[in-house]
């Protein structure tokens, strides 16, 4: 027979963050939205528990194109044509025309979303790749409905990877899904499942490469080198677990809106700092006991569990930083502090990401670095600006999902680090009146450089080994030739002029206020955290290896017809080359990052191993 699995994250903003644990080698990801509301409009989710909703309906923290956003940062690290494939669906088909927005610009909306990077990925409704959503009523469907759940049926089948399951394994799966239900839980420790597999007369290890396959097909849920003793018999434990902490949070919420039910909820210390910035304890997580068994799963083992996932980030020795459960900072209080920091001179930082968007979990550990290893602290209560009273909006900064603001004894002036999905934005607000130019110049390369260290750790906490960020701008030209949205420009190789992200035409000269990030350093420079420049490639490879150019384009994986059309364009080996290297930079079949040109020189076609090692030690 042959079974399809389907698993549900979650609608609730907080599970979005859960999307790495079930993305793995999933065959489609449905992004399920009601067309009765706008993209950008917060829509309302319940909380449900064992089929009884918890409290009243609750609008979400995430508009439904930043919940899409999410959804694709979770498929980030996954290579282009193995990754799962996106199918959006749009529900209330019959309430369409009631929305503000048109079905045509929703498509329209999503597709800007998706692209450049995860268009591939996209299972369009019709040929002409201008419609994403499946419009259906599900709860009343009719023909026209059923057609189209067919058609969303037929996409899942046509690019679904089916595996063959051994039947001893099937058995085994029945049997320990069975052991489990008699046991009235869903947690499994390894001595009883090898207890089981002997008597089915599973040789030694068999075991292990049957949980392995249940786990990567999301079936059962068994992080060998995270807890090996524990058997998850339903990959949604997590979700149960964290869905505790949601109503817990969502209660906290409604006491501090009205004080008369604050009698009803425990609030000490650690869950005040839980409401107000995400800190989590292990006291906690003590406090929800189901799904825990003695001596198998345990509060520390979750922690463990939440951690090695991506979730949560060690803030202490005692306390974790969980941002899913805070809300996000409105586009509004983002142009706010955009808006402090062209008063003070000082243009934002972007932390851009070239090879696609920013890896989940990586804010979440960069914030961790930035308070326990580089000593920032969380500035609750911004300065109120000079020459303006103080009013509410002054006080902007309690810790939220996707923004934090730090103040650092000894520095100047506070820093805001936000989270925009597929880059960072560095905001630095200081007063100008009491520092020279050179003292500001000084303060803007020690904020990089920390800022940088704080992401590469983040990076290496995630185990994202993809992605390499550089430093970038907001673009300075938010006009119609290049939208009004927030996009980047990167500079140019002589690290003199703006390359705007969006349409990709040069324009001005760097600015006084852009300088102070770059100044003594002639230009954004090669390092562990910064993308190859062509002008270094060009010195440094193409100039001193020239004829292996095809050797080099072939471990790059350019195709052979892209081969050719360069051989045919250029006259000598090293223009060759660097058209190869431009290629290699505008596809990124690859990372483009000096890690792949040191394993590029180091394979055995091309076989430049000193070479190799020199770039190695200067740039990696």
């Amino acid at each position: 027979m042959e079974l399809i699995y389907l698993t549900d994250t979650g609608g609730q903003q907080p599970f979005w963050d859960l999307i790495p644990i079930f993305a793995s080698d999933t065959s489609a990801t449905l992004f399920v939205n009601r067309l009765c509301e706008k993209l950008d409009d917060h829509p309302c989710n319940d909380l449900y528990e064992i089929g009884k909703q918890v409290g009243p309906s609750q609008r979400a923290t995430l508009t439904t194109a930043e919940a899409f956003k999410t959804m694709l940062r979770g498929l980030h690290e996954g290579k282009e044509g193995k990754r799962s494939k996106i199918i959006a669906v749009g529900t209330h088909r019959d309430l369409a025309d009631d929305c503000e927005e048109t079905l045509e610009e929703k498509n329209k909306k999503l597709a800007e979303i998706a692209s450049p990077h995860f268009q591939k990925d996209v299972i369009f409704r019709k040929d002409d790749m201008k419609e994403i959503i499946f419009p259906v009523n599900t709860k009343k469907p009719d023909e026209d409905d059923k057609k189209e759940a067919s058609k969303i049926r037929a996409s899942i089948e046509k690019g679904g990877k089916k595996h063959k399951i051994p039947i001893w394994w099937f058995i085994l799966q029945m049997i320990l899904e069975a052991l489990a239900h008699r046991l009235g839980r869903r947690v499994l420790s390894k001595d009883e499942c090898l207890h089981i597999s002997d008597s089915l007369g599973f040789v030694e290890g068999e075991l292990d490469t049957a949980l392995a396959f249940f786990d990567k097909l999301n079936i059962f849920l068994y992080k060998k080198n995270i807890l090996p003793n524990v058997v998850f018999t339903n990959p949604q434990v997590p979700v149960d677990k964290l869905s505790r902490l949601i109503e817990k949070q969502y209660h906290l919420k409604a006491a501090e809106a009205d004080p008369t039910k604050a009698t009803s909820v425990a609030m000490d210390g650690q869950w005040k700092n839980f409401r107000d910035s995400g800190i989590l304890t292990l006291e906690c997580l003590n406090e929800f006991m189901a799904h825990y068994v003695d001596g198998i799963f345990t509060a520390s083992d979750l922690l463990q569990l939440l951690k090695e996932l991506l979730i949560i980030s060690r803030l202490s020795p005692t306390e974790y930083f969980f941002p899913a459960v805070l809300s996000m900072t409105p586009e509004s209080r983002v142009n706010q502090f955009l808006d402090r920091c062209r008063e003070s001179g000082i243009a934002p930082l972007v932390v851009k990401f070239p090879t696609g968007w920013a890896p989940p979990g990586v804010y979440c550990c960069s914030v961790c670095h930035l308070q326990s290893e580089t000593g920032w602290e969380v500035v609750h209560k911004p300065p109120t600006p000079s020459g303006k009273e103080e009013t509410s909006d002054t006080q902007l900064c309690q810790t939220s999902r996707n923004s934090i603001t730090f103040a650092k004894h000894g520095r100047p002036g506070s820093v805001t680090f936000i989270d925009n999905f597929s880059f960072f934005i560095a905001c630095v607000n200081v007063d100008t009146r009491k520092m020279e130019r050179k003292e500001m110049v000084e303060h803007c390369q020690a904020v990089r450089s920390e800022l940088f260290a704080a992401v590469e750790a983040g990076l290496e906490n995630t185990h994202h080994e993809k992605s390499c960020p550089v430093p970038a701008f907001l673009c300075p030209h938010q006009n119609k030739s290049c939208s009004t949205r927030l996009h980047t420009a990167h500079l140019s190789e002589n690290g003199g002029k703006w390359i705007c992200s969006v349409n990709y035409d040069i324009f001005n000269y760097l600015t006084p206020d852009q300088t102070l990030w770059l100044s003594g350093t002639g230009g954004v420079t090669p390092s562990r955290t910064s993308a190859p420049i062509m002008r270094d490639l060009a010195n440094r490879v193409a100039a001193v290896i020239p004829h292996k150019w095809k050797e080099v384009a072939i471990q790059l994986d350019l195709s052979r017809s892209e081969r050719k059309a360069i051989e045919k364009d250029e006259d000598k080996s090293f223009d060759c080359f660097i058209a190869v290297l431009e290629q290699w930079k505008q596809t990124a079949n690859l990372p483009y990052t000096w890690k792949t040109i040191v394993t590029v020189l180091k394979s055995a076609s091309v076989d430049e191993t000193r070479l190799a090692e020199k770039l190695e030690k200067d740039f990696c």
